[in-house]
């Protein structure tokens, strides 16, 4: 699939890019900066895992990518200073619902980030804690142990770390406020809008 590569060649842009990204300011700033920055690594990882058809690892990965993500914008979007303390102190944390739903109550965007958690939630659980959905997607054909997985499933899995990736980049050139990144993010969202969002599922 050539959105496999399509997707590292973002990600190699974003990590030129988020190397420009210092972010000055207050310690809660830093904080959300290195929680983006974990959400990148899951990012890179799972592209690096699907290259190597290593969907197991990969689909394990979904999870902690959507919530270090998803906790993160809200933190830097929505949170006040005393629940962005609450949550460095204690490391507690709303739902990950409860933070989307707020997150796109905040941008008035369409909501897309709502969306992907919904489809994808019934799943992640199992993906992440070893259950039968990721072991059923290593049931092949005539008794083998071997990735069954639909070309549609692969695709949607790019499409969404494609997105996140987008989103990390975005949260840090804003905390960062790198303006001579932006045009890069605008070339990168019209590339991203052909390659991975708007492209039809094939098989090559």
């Amino acid at each position: 699939m050539e959105c496999i590569f399509k997707l590292r060649d973002q990600l190699e842009i974003i990590w030129q890019e988020s190397a420009k990204c210092s972010v000055q300011g207050t310690n809660e700033n830093r904080f959300i900066s290195a929680m983006l920055f974990v959400s990148l690594n899951h990012c890179d990882a799972i592209q690096l895992l699907i290259q190597k058809r290593n969907f197991a690892s990969s689909y394990a990965l979904v999870r902690p990518l959507l919530e270090a993500t998803y906790r993160s914008v809200w933190l830097h979007r929505c949170a006040s200073k005393e629940q962005i303390n609450k949550c460095i102190d204690k490391d507690k944390w709303k739902s990950t619902w409860d933070l989307v739903q707020a997150i796109e109550k905040n941008s008035g965007n369409a909501p897309i980030l709502s969306k992907i958690w919904e489809e994808l939630r019934p799943l992640m659980h199992s993906y992440t804690h070893g259950g039968i959905q990721n072991a059923f997607r290593q049931l092949g054909d005539g008794n083998y142990i071997t990735p069954n997985i639909d070309d549609k499933e692969i695709v949607q899995l790019i499409q969404v770390v494609a997105l996140m990736s987008f989103v990390v980049l975005a949260e840090l050139i804003d905390l960062s406020e790198n303006t001579e990144s932006l045009e890069v993010l605008e070339k990168m969202s019209q590339s991203m809008q052909q390659w991975a969002l708007n492209k039809p599922i094939k098989r090559d």
